[in-house]
């Protein structure tokens, strides 16, 4: 489906200033780029990864000039523009902010929003009244010879369950920590949703937050499904008067017991969680190289780059410096996988030879949020994704290392991917490659809709991901010879005799940056979805327990043995509570009807 856009163009020669005063002015690049090639480079992440575009956050004004930067120069080089413009909008859920309908009421005694409670990021919307319970820690642990459960002997259908943050001290005499899991905010929030409760209250005793400070953090996961507050030990010490039911002691008897401790309380609870989804508007810039009218104009090969990154913030997002609120440049990520985009597209149109296939362009937004712009691209597909004959994608391209590798990824997703890049002699650096088409960039989207990818890369650093990733630390001559060789191999693809032949290599497995998982389904899981209807599979690897039980690709998973699976956070929760060796039931829905397969881990 096409789409209509409304402009969104603007002048990044106004905003940024004088900067631009001092690089080569737009006309001059066209002009320049056989011979220039290393200068224009360096001019075009000086400007995406100055401090004047605030790290190019979605939906930010420094997004929409990277983007109105990218298609300009696209537009001299003489692309055809998508819609026009170039642009693809798209939302993304960029946080959550607190409502002003938080409400608290325990036994009449009224509850001061940001002083006695705050509502949580994770927190669904909407009321709800019961009288309140206390389930300590709110464990259902049952591994081997340690068990604790704080729901065995109290019924919370229907109540408001008082949990306390965090978790005991392992064992002085165990060598692993047998609440490391079982301490996470969400588990806690699904054992309580399980069990029918209808909110949850936290608390901090003294050993988690000894000054018990109330801040709402604005990350941007998606909701438990029922109301969760934080609540101050102050307010809960009001209402506890006359209970004998001190939170510090509680957590003091606790930590030296060792079992579980849980309470009735007759207690009241009136409550309002009110928690504001945050949206901004942000978009893949799109444009081509229209092939001759050989009867494969209409096949592609598709070369892209992320260009939207983390801005100022830094708790909330993937940055690694997160006590830190600054400007994260992204010159190395992903400045320099857009400038080379930007000026292989150069390249391509001042060569002589005419196509055979076009050559599309895409600039993704969003990717830092969980490649949101390429899993938008290949949803609503601007072009025919069957007729894409391979996906290039370029992050991070700028930092050689000392043994001066690039890495490439994808070479199995093709029969003749080893072929083609048997013909290119590295100038100066060598590829380290591998088969797998899955990893942590916008061309695992591709590679989940059967297009063969191929991913370059001269990998992570220690400035990844912080404020020191800035335009002065690239290797811009490297640079020049990777893309240059990477615009011969687009030729290449975009010449060749046929459309290249998918084949599955993959998925790698990934890190997700949470926590260690004693098992593993085998899939990869769509890690962009916004909705709480399930988890979309992207794909199900062969010879693992998810293929082998009869899962594929696009079935989405709505419930682990029984239990409720609504999104990415929730099934990772739901994992790690499951052991190797268990047979566990998996239900999906496939084609809107439900169907139900037991996996053995």
């Amino acid at each position: 489906m096409r789409i209509t856009i409304k402009s969104k163009a603007i002048d990044y020669k106004l905003l940024i200033g004088s900067f631009l005063l001092s690089v080569v002015p737009l006309a001059s690049f066209a002009q320049n780029r056989s011979d220039n090639l290393t200068k224009s480079l360096r001019e075009h992440v000086e400007v995406l990864a100055s401090q004047d575009l605030e790290g190019r956050y979605p939906g930010t004004a420094g997004d929409r000039t990277a983007s109105s930067y990218i298609a300009d120069h696209w537009t001299d080089y003489g692309l055809t523009l998508f819609n026009s413009e170039g642009f693809q909008p798209f939302k993304v859920r960029t946080g959550v902010s607190q409502g002003v309908n938080n409400q608290l009421i325990i036994n009449d005694v009224r509850a001061e929003s940001g002083k006695d409670f705050i509502p949580m990021f994770v927190s669904g919307n909407g009321l709800a009244e019961g009288e309140l319970v206390f389930a300590g820690y709110g464990f259902r642990i049952k591994d081997g010879d340690h068990r604790w459960d704080d729901f065995e002997n109290i019924d919370v259908k229907d109540k408001i369950v008082l949990m306390l943050l965090g978790a005991p001290d392992p064992p002085a005499d165990s060598d692993i920590d047998p609440f490391e899991d079982a301490g996470s905010l969400r588990v806690k929030i699904l054992n309580a949703r399980d069990q029918g409760a209808a909110a949850v209250l936290f608390v901090a005793g003294p050993r988690y937050d000894e000054k018990d400070v109330l801040e709402f953090e604005a990350l941007r996961e998606s909701p438990a499904g029922i109301p969760v507050l934080r609540v101050s030990r102050g307010y809960i010490g009001k209402v506890f008067a006359g209970l004998d039911m001190d939170i510090a002691a509680l957590e003091a008897d606790l930590a030296a017991r060792g079992v579980s401790l849980t309470r009735t309380t007759n207690l009241k609870v009136s409550l309002q969680a009110d928690v504001t989804t945050e949206w901004a508007e942000t978009c893949n810039v799109i444009a081509w190289i229209p092939a001759v009218d050989t009867g494969l104009r209409h096949e592609w090969v598709l070369i892209g780059a992320h260009f939207v990154y983390l801005g100022t913030r830094c708790q909330g997002t993937n940055s690694r410096a997160q006590d830190t609120v600054a400007v994260h440049p992204g010159a190395d990520d992903n400045a320099s996988g857009v400038a080379g985009i930007i000026e292989i597209a150069g390249i391509l149109t001042n060569q002589e030879m005419p196509f055979k296939r076009s050559v599309l362009f895409e600039a993704f937004g969003a990717e830092e949020l969980g490649l949101l712009g390429s899993k938008y691209f290949v949803e609503e597909p601007p072009v025919d994704l069957n007729r894409i004959s391979a996906m290039i994608n370029l992050d991070m391209i700028g930092r050689l290392n000392e043994e001066r590798r690039v890495n490439v990824s994808g070479t199995g997703t093709a029969v003749e991917m080893d072929s083609l890049l048997a013909a290119y002699s590295p100038h100066d650096f060598h590829y380290v490659t591998s088969p797998e088409g899955y990893g942590p960039s916008d061309h695992a989207a591709f590679y989940s809709a059967g297009i063969p990818v191929l991913y370059f890369s001269t990998g992570a650093h220690l400035d990844y991901h912080t404020p020191q990733d800035t335009p002065d630390k690239l290797d811009y001559n490297s640079m020049s010879l990777i893309i240059s060789q990477i615009a011969e191999l687009t030729n290449a693809i975009a010449n060749h005799p046929s459309k290249l032949t998918f084949s599955e290599a993959g998925p790698r497995k990934a890190d997700s940056g949470r926590r260690n998982l004693k098992v593993t389904l085998g899939i990869m899981p769509d890690v962009s979805g916004t909705s709480n209807d399930g988890l979309r599979v992207e794909f199900a690897t062969p010879g693992k327990p998810a293929h082998q039980a009869g899962i594929r690709k696009g079935d989405r998973i709505v419930a682990m043995n029984g239990l409720s699976v609504q999104n990415i956070y929730e099934y990772m929760s739901r994992l790690q509570q499951l052991k190797a060796g268990q047979v566990v039931s998996v239900e999906v829905i496939r084609d809107e009807r439900p169907l139900v397969f037991l996996v053995q881990l």
